[in-house]
């Protein structure tokens, strides 16, 4: 009895307990600015404060930067592209291949299905000799039956 108020117990915990989140609100860090001040005059924040040129080269920097990944992006899909026309190009030959060996092996066979019609129809039938001679001999055997039962009597 306690094992099973035990397990109620737990299993309400652990159902309704997770419910409740306790968190802070996340710290962002504050936005970085660039102002332009005149020489002698007062700056508006403490920080680190940058001239023109230094403010340049960081925006040449993130524009360069940017520029790179472009080209990264274009040469890697550039190299994927070539790698599958490759793979296109390879199965392309070996159908081709393929067709061609099926046309040839088709051929081949209709050869041969033609050469041995060609057998077939010029050999001679002698299915009538052979039914005229089991005929033939077919009366021949009645024959010398009845005579032979004749003489024995």
């Amino acid at each position: 009895m306690l094992n099973r108020v035990t397990s109620l117990i737990l299993i309400f915990c652990l159902s309704f307990a997770p419910m409740i989140a306790m968190a802070d609100e996340p710290l962002l860090p504050p936005r970085g600015r660039i102002l332009g001040i005149k020489a002698g005059q007062k700056a508006p924040y403490t920080g680190v404060l940058l001239n023109s040129i230094a403010a340049a080269k960081l925006l040449a920097d993130k524009q360069f930067s940017e520029e790179q990944w472009k080209l990264r992006i274009e040469y890697e899909v550039g190299k994927e592209r070539a790698k599958l026309n490759m793979v296109i190009q390879s199965q392309k030959a070996s159908i081709d291949g393929l067709s061609e060996k099926h046309l040839t092996l088709m051929k081949i066979k209709n050869d041969e299905i033609e050469r041995l019609s060609e057998i077939a129809s010029t050999t001679n039938s002698y299915s009538e000799w052979w039914a005229a001679g089991g005929i033939i001999v077919g009366i021949g055997l009645t024959i010398a039956v009845v005579y032979a039962v004749d003489a024995g009597k």
